[in-house]
């Protein structure tokens, strides 16, 4: 067991042997995540849309003019333009010689420009604004939440990484170590029991690094996920953070607003007030409605050697008088959906306010896991050098021993899972108070 180096110096030298084909560091990922990733680019694409709905309603007050025609084959022949006192302007006309036709073809423009839309113009208008807002305040959320999640599953990999470097140089250790108790056992100075106790550690060994494999390639492909890019077949090469988030310990981390600027809130907000304009819209629906109308058409038959032209224009007064109840229940369906989205909205206050405290909790948790690893670590590494020794100097157990360089594996484990838990519980507390989703 003489060959048996520094574990320290032999976890450094093994990550730093850790390769992968796509080197990758945490902004990298943050900033290919914000170009590539899915749900981002869906939100995105939703609040370019609403934009879209914006400016069609804007578009509705400028009415509409249509191209139209029609080829008519009737019974018998009618007139082929309807009856005006053009018509008899030669006294010798009768109704003989006006112009009739079996086959008739209508074709030219009509217009219609609404003046009085019982709120569809001036409410539809603000209730697009509305839902694009919500959109575009719900694809920055995203955006935000995709940087965190992006942060925090780049830092769950590190973790996974450099657990599964110190089961590796725990194997590779145990191996030898199983060597030279083979060794011994020929010489007479080892029991075969204790060589068959280094042996089963090397096989339990062995399969904490399998398992550990497996779980570090679940991580990365998870991050690739997030990236919205396919899983490398080597996975990536991941690179270190360092460093622990200033606030800590200095009471800024120690707000408890409730994030009331959180960009969810706002369209959550924003959301509730469509429906609010939703309801107006429908109550307004009960009033009179005044539009401008008129049309411009060339009427032609096979009877005319020329088209006879016509055009109309006139002012259309609707008040609606029934309808079926279609009205009153589209006014009554309305107010409920105001009222489950004034739901929503406080639904959404009590998450970021729960988030929040939440937040808070993890920090001073993952302070704390931190200042434990740190300590195992520091105990660990002694505790498998002294043990180390004792053994080499044949007055230590074999138990101890494997006992010893196990614990070192979990105080190498813990500093780093204590720091990166650190760093990421630092990211969601900004994030969900609203901090905009950039890392400390």
């Amino acid at each position: 067991m003489k060959h048996v180096v520094s574990f320290a110096i032999a976890l450094t030298a093994a990550l730093s042997a850790a390769t992968a084909a796509v080197p990758l560091t945490i902004a990298e990922a943050e900033c290919r995540a914000l170009e590539a990733n899915p749900e981002l680019a869906a939100a995105q694409l939703e609040a370019i849309a609403a934009g879209r709905r914006t400016a069609e309603a804007r578009a509705r007050h400028f009415g509409e003019v249509d191209l139209v025609g029609s080829y008519n084959n009737f019974e018998s022949p009618r007139l082929i333009r309807p009856m005006s006192i053009e018509l008899f302007k030669d006294p010798a006309a009768g109704f003989a010689q006006l112009p009739w036709d079996a086959n008739q073809v209508h074709y030219g423009i009509a217009w219609q420009i609404p003046l009085l839309a019982a709120g569809a113009l001036h409410e539809g208008d603000r209730i697009a604004r509305l839902s694009q807002g919500a959109a575009e305040h719900l694809s920055l959320f995203t955006r935000d939440e995709v940087r965190y999640n992006v942060r925090a599953a780049y830092r769950n990999a590190l973790v996974v990484r450099h657990a599964l470097s110190a089961a590796e140089t725990l194997r590779d250790a145990l191996g030898k170590d199983e060597a030279d108790a083979q060794l011994k056992v020929k010489l007479g100075a080892l029991a075969p029991v204790d060589a068959a106790k280094v042996t089963f550690a090397l096989r339990g060994a062995e399969a904490q690094v399998a398992e550990l494999e497996a779980q570090a390639r679940t991580a990365e492909a998870f991050l690739a996920a997030l990236i919205g890019e396919d899983f490398p077949v080597d996975g990536y090469a991941l690179s270190d953070i360092s460093g622990i988030p200033p606030f800590v310990g200095s009471g800024e981390g120690d707000e408890t607003g409730p994030g009331a600027e959180r960009l969810d809130l706002i369209a959550a907000r924003e959301t509730t007030e469509v429906f609010a304009r939703k309801k107006r819209l429908a109550a307004d629906s009960f009033g009179p409605r005044l539009s401008l109308e008129g049309n411009f058409l060339r009427n032609e038959a096979p009877s005319l050697d020329h088209s006879l032209d016509t055009h109309d224009v006139y002012v259309l007064f609707k008040i609606p008088v029934f309808d079926g109840l279609s009205r009153v229940h589209a006014l009554r369906e309305a107010d409920d959906n105001l009222a489950a989205a004034r739901q929503r909205e406080r639904g959404k206050e009590l998450e970021i306010a729960t988030q929040v405290v939440d937040a808070h909790g993890r920090l001073s948790a993952a302070q704390a896991l931190l200042r434990a690893g740190e300590a195992q670590r520091t105990l660990g590494k002694e505790v498998a050098r002294v043990e180390h020794l004792k053994l080499e100097q044949g007055v230590g157990k074999v138990e101890d021993y494997l006992v010893a360089r196990a614990q070192e594996l979990a105080g190498e484990t813990a500093y780093w899972r204590g720091l990166y838990t650190l760093q990421s519980a630092a990211d969601y507390l900004n994030f969900v108070s609203g901090g905009g989703g950039e890392p400390w």
